[in-house]
């Protein structure tokens, strides 16, 4: 029972190490891609910002918007030349463009689009409708032309392609748009150092994490399992007591048929003196072999149990107690299982619970009452059943209420510690003990204790 609890526990203990560190790690994974995309969404958005305001300190600078007003003038066309080759040496850039604010493209890095039109660019109307528009990826990742390696073996590195809108000087109206594509190579070495540490940092705080609550659970179930041991010297210790007091209570039965032979002795009933004798002989024999028994099953109760059939078991208890059944004209009738019925445990105690229930019964019912002894099988809940009936007066609702408290009792010589004793020894095997009476219509106990194996 022991180890079976050790097992349980060591089972637990593993599936909360599994189950945990899955869901630290899950929580890790996530929480650093999510943190890296940030950090690298507000690095890219932050350069992005920087262009922008640059863009807007030299249109502010020079009023070059003033120039955009009218680019079919070849003296501003010049003019602009001067702001093209700022963008044009913009650091990290490696394409640049620049619209009018009819989305035809006024300057490029790439002569063959100067003039051209672009109709369907989404950025670039949210740029001329005056929004900075960024986008972010890396070399190699897009199915887009314009942000496939545009050579130097780039694959890999972040790009950003940015619309900047260009204001008039009152910032009332959008007069163009500058596009820069950038692969900032300083900018995507700290992206990567960011990524990295924030991916360590999770790792190791889910690493820590999981170290700690591991060592919590293992040094809760070390405490669990001091407990648990110490509960089960108690309830050893507490055993012995009981066993002790169940010896004191099987012995009453057996002493008082030796005190009645004794005095039919001395009575000079000379015919009656052998069988008195062979009485003291056997009920002698049978307290000794209770009394072994029982102090052997004290000393081994936690070790594992016997493999016991309850109908031998049946038979043997019947036996022992077979005179005190004729001495009270008792009719027994007895309604075994076909089949063997195989339980786990000690011949002593279990005797002694059937024994007590079948003299409770005896004692209950007097002279000349029926007894019915039943075992069976429940095969659901795979269980061995022993019913135990008697036609006796039947118990109050007041003695009901109390019948498993020790020291409770109906008789006026007896203990009352003959069925509180029973009850705790068939738990001790995982049974259920009951009893059913109506008043005037006899008792009806129940032992359930868990069958061993298949019925055979």
């Amino acid at each position: 029972m022991l180890l079976g609890r050790k097992t349980s526990a060591v089972q637990l203990t593993k599936q909360f190490a599994l189950l945990s560190f899955l869901c630290i790690l899950l929580t890790a994974v996530v929480s650093a891609f999510m943190l890296s995309q940030l950090f690298t969404d507000k690095i890219l958005s932050r350069d992005a910002t920087v262009s922008q305001e640059f863009i807007d300190s030299i249109t502010a600078t020079d009023e070059t918007w003033r120039f955009f007003l009218d680019t079919k003038d070849q003296q501003n066309l010049s003019a602009l030349e001067k702001f093209f080759s700022y963008v044009a040496h913009m650091p990290d850039v490696v394409r640049a463009n620049v619209y009018d604010d009819d989305k035809s493209v006024l300057w490029s890095s790439t002569p063959e689009l100067i003039g051209e039109y672009f109709k369907d660019n989404e950025e670039l109307d949210r740029s001329l409708r005056g929004e900075l528009t960024f986008e972010s990826g890396i070399i190699g990742d897009t199915d887009k032309e314009e942000h496939k390696d545009p050579g130097g073996n780039l694959e890999g590195m972040h790009f950003i392609e940015t619309y900047v809108p260009l204001w008039n000087g009152d910032r009332s109206k959008v007069v163009g748009s500058v596009e820069l594509y950038k692969l900032p190579r300083v900018l995507h070495q700290s992206i990567i150092e960011g990524q990295r540490l924030i991916w360590i940092s999770a790792l190791l705080g889910g690493l820590l994490l999981f170290t700690s609550l591991y060592w919590i659970v293992k040094r809760a179930s070390l405490v669990m399992e001091n407990q648990q041991q110490r509960l089960l010297e108690t309830r050893s210790l507490s055993m012995i007591g009981e066993t002790s007091s169940a010896i004191a209570h099987a012995m009453r039965n057996p002493l008082a048929s030796i005190r009645a032979c004794a005095e039919l002795t001395l009575s000079d009933d000379l015919e009656g003196a052998r069988e008195s004798a062979m009485d003291i002989i056997s009920e002698t024999d049978r307290l000794d072999r209770w009394a072994r028994e029982l102090l052997q099953f004290s000393a081994t109760n936690t070790e594992t149990p016997e493999e016991l059939d309850i109908n031998a078991l049946i038979k043997d208890v019947l036996a022992e107690h077979e005179k005190t059944l004729k001495r009270s004209s008792t009719t027994l009738q007895l309604d075994l299982a076909k089949n063997k019925l195989f339980i786990l445990g000690h011949h002593a105690p279990l005797s002694q619970v059937y024994g007590n229930l079948i003299m409770n019964a005896v004692e209950a019912m007097g002279k000349n009452g029926i007894l019915v002894v039943k075992t069976a099988a429940d095969s659901r809940d795979k269980q061995a059943i022993v019913t135990i009936l008697d036609n006796g007066p039947g118990l109050s609702e007041k003695i009901k209420d109390r019948l498993f408290q020790p020291f409770a009792t109906t008789k006026p010589t007896g203990t009352g510690l003959g069925l509180a004793l029973s009850r705790r020894l068939v738990e001790h095997y995982d049974g259920i003990l009951s009893i059913d009476s109506e008043a005037g219509r006899g008792v009806t106990a129940t032992v359930k204790l868990p069958l061993a194996s298949d019925l055979s």
